[in-house]
């Protein structure tokens, strides 16, 4: 329920927070509080921290973070929260697609007709044809879904080797302090005025403290707290004490329960087309993750590896009868 009020959060906050300093305060916030269960499991495996791990974790976040991060909080702004949240749930399909071509993973029939189907739910909510929606959200929504996957693939030989909080936590933290420094050097007058001159304004002065009001708070805790930090840990306890077949339920629950808090909060319209949509992304995600719940031949799917990166357990603290 918490990763379905992500967008509904960054529509809220738009306006008054700078979507860099949302971005670079959740992350730092969630990154620090995550990181002592992240030291904890890395000793636990006997791994010392290395420049080569550190490396990662920069490149990690600046592509899962200092990327993913703005584009996804832009993309909110300028589509319908509903919409947004169920063309996202695409990105465990879109891991299979490029864990195939970086990772030389197999693709599963399964895998082929779920990615099939996603395509087609997102091809009747957005109607190609009779496009109404904004292009530049399409686009800046295309390239965060894009870059998500390529942060899940890249990151799974970092979680085999370190466990997922600890990269969870090194990549957040290497993350954050990038947006950071960019909200810093985005005061050295220079660059502020060739911003305001290229016409991104957003990228000038950004506020690294202030903004914050008594009215925006409820929706800074929900997205601070309950979304980047909470969300995530309680998805690693689930799938600790459950399995990661567990974890795959939110690419079911999400693009139903996210167009129906933003019909509620938002008032927005829950339209023909977007019902079909849902439908057949459920559909798409039923059958590509298929796999977790039959337990097929006992190995992980590459979502499973992707989901690692951002919450799964590592198998040292699954009882050996609850492992996949």
């Amino acid at each position: 329920m918490l990763f379905c009020f992500t967008e509904i959060s960054l529509k809220k906050l738009n306006g008054s927070l700078n979507s860099i300093q949302v971005n670079f305060s959740r992350y730092l916030l969630a990154g620090i509080l995550l990181l002592p269960a992240g030291i904890k499991e890395r000793k636990r495996r006997g791994v010392q921290l290395s420049k080569r791990h550190i490396r990662w974790f920069s490149l990690l976040g600046f592509i899962g973070i200092a990327l993913v991060g703005p584009l996804y909080q832009l993309s909110a702004v300028y589509l319908d929260a509903g919409v947004t949240g169920v063309i996202f749930s695409i990105n465990p399909m879109c891991i299979g697609i490029l864990a195939a071509f970086l990772l030389k993973e197999p693709i599963s029939s399964q895998q082929a007709v779920g990615f099939v189907l996603a395509i087609a739910a997102i091809l009747v909510i957005v109607d190609p044809f009779h496009v109404s929606m904004d292009s530049m959200g399409l686009f800046l929504l295309g390239l965060t879904v894009l870059f998500y996957s390529l942060y899940a693939v890249l990151g799974k030989k970092m979680v085999d080797e370190l466990g997922s909080a600890a990269v969870t936590a090194g990549s957040f933290i290497c993350g954050g302090l990038q947006l950071f420094l960019l909200a810093v050097a985005s005061h050295v007058p220079l660059l502020s005025d060739f911003a305001q001159w290229a016409g991104f304004s957003g990228f000038a002065d950004i506020p690294l403290f202030s903004g914050y009001t008594l009215e925006n708070l409820p929706w800074v805790i929900i997205l601070y707290v309950g979304v980047t930090l909470g969300a995530y840990y309680f998805w690693f306890q689930a799938m600790a004490y459950g399995s990661v077949a567990l974890g795959s339920m939110t690419y079911f629950i999400k693009p139903v329960l996210t167009p129906f808090f933003a019909l509620l909060i938002l008032r927005e319209e829950i339209s023909e087309r977007m019902l079909a949509g849902i439908l057949l992304m459920l559909a798409g995600a039923a059958v590509s993750l298929g796999r977790n719940w039959s337990g097929g031949n006992g190995t992980e799917s590459i979502e499973n590896g992707g989901k690692q990166l951002d919450g799964s357990a590592d198998d040292e603290s699954v009882p050996e009868n609850r492992r996949i």
